[in-house]
């Protein structure tokens, strides 16, 4: 059985998404903030470290605009937490 990179892109996605989940849950971490901000970052790295050198892939022209909603979560996250601090 071949594995495109597709397939290849999710399943690392969802192996570091459980790992993230096993590791808040062994250091007792219940926040939904630091949660998405480590999914946010595992997933921009993971595009990253996947991206071929000269090849474009179709699918990757529409992480384009889920990069660009992560980028805005993780704004809105950083806002909130600074103005939390701040009062």
């Amino acid at each position: 059985m071949i594995i495109t990179e597709t397939q290849r892109f999710v399943y690392s996605l969802l192996a570091l998404t459980f790992v993230t989940i096993a590791l808040l849950v062994f250091l007792n971490v219940y926040a939904l903030e630091i949660f998405l901000i480590l999914i946010i970052i595992e997933f921009l790295v993971l595009i990253e470290l996947t991206k071929p050198s000269v090849i474009t892939m179709a699918w990757r022209k529409n992480i384009t605009i889920f990069v660009i909603i992560c980028v805005i979560v993780f704004a809105i996250i950083l806002y909130q937490r600074t103005v939390t601090l701040l009062q």
